[in-house]
């Protein structure tokens, strides 16, 4: 069993909770939904798909199918519950071999679940795969400044000077073995803190182009439920968004 599928009620509560600014519904999602653009028509894949919210909106553009997997089988219970049109979903790893057939889909995209894989260059290398060539891959996780300086000691980076003016380093950027980090009320998960280098060189030596990127912020509705989340959001970017494209 996994984390999420612990917290499946748990975690579909805090989306409808309409009193306090949450960090998906409220900043990843819509950014994430910009980003993908245009899926009239298109064969999408969703990599993580949670409980299917990224897949309700995007079916209101009319894709022509939808196939999305997760490793919680709790949450992709919830996704087929929605009985979202055009939409299948199963219970998948991102780290496997992806079941499907080369040059099967014209978007593939993945929110927030790529920092739980250890070997991302595998996996641009199966998005390819399955992509039609010149299709699209967007993918959304956690910022590397918010990871450096908004987690426990232990995962943070910084310096301090001592009184004698002598500085003390701790923490290392290059680190990227998985580490607990705190997602507050759904507990701690092991993510991967990917550098800037890795995320871009990824697609790079995988056969894409780079073609856009996101420093996620909050929606301004926001700010009328929880105006100290919305200012610490708009001043220090929790979420980073890439676009690329197959050559």
């Amino acid at each position: 069993m996994t984390e999420y599928d612990k917290l499946a009620e748990h975690y579909l509560a805090r989306r409808k909770d309409k009193t306090r600014l949450d960090y998906n519904r409220d900043i990843e999602v819509p950014a994430l939904i910009k980003m993908i653009g245009d899926v009239k028509n298109k064969i999408v894949l969703d990599m993580g798909c949670g409980f299917g919210d990224h897949a309700k909106k995007l079916s209101k553009q009319n894709y022509k199918k939808l196939v999305g997997f997760d490793i919680s089988k709790e949450l992709v219970k919830y996704a087929n519950q929605q009985k979202i049109p055009n939409s299948t979903f199963y219970v998948g790893e991102m780290s496997k071999k992806l079941k499907h057939e080369d040059l099967s889909f014209d978007i593939v995209y993945s929110s927030l679940a790529i920092h739980y894989i250890k070997n991302i260059n595998k996996l641009f290398k199966e998005v390819n795969r399955v992509l039609k060539k010149k299709g699209i891959f967007c993918f959304s996780t956690g910022h590397p400044i918010f990871n450096l300086i908004n987690q426990n000691d232990d995962n943070m980076v910084g310096v301090k000077r001592q009184p004698d003016g002598k500085l003390i380093l701790f923490g290392d950027y290059f680190d990227e073995s998985p580490k607990p980090n705190d997602l507050g009320s759904l507990g701690k998960v092991e993510l991967c803190n990917f550098t800037y280098e890795t995320l871009i060189k990824a697609g790079i030596d995988n056969g894409f182009e780079l073609i856009d990127y996101k420093d996620a912020k909050p929606t301004k509705s926001s700010e009328n439920y929880d105006s100290e989340k919305y200012r610490l959001t708009n001043t220090l970017p929790t979420f980073i968004l890439f676009k690329f494209k197959k050559k």
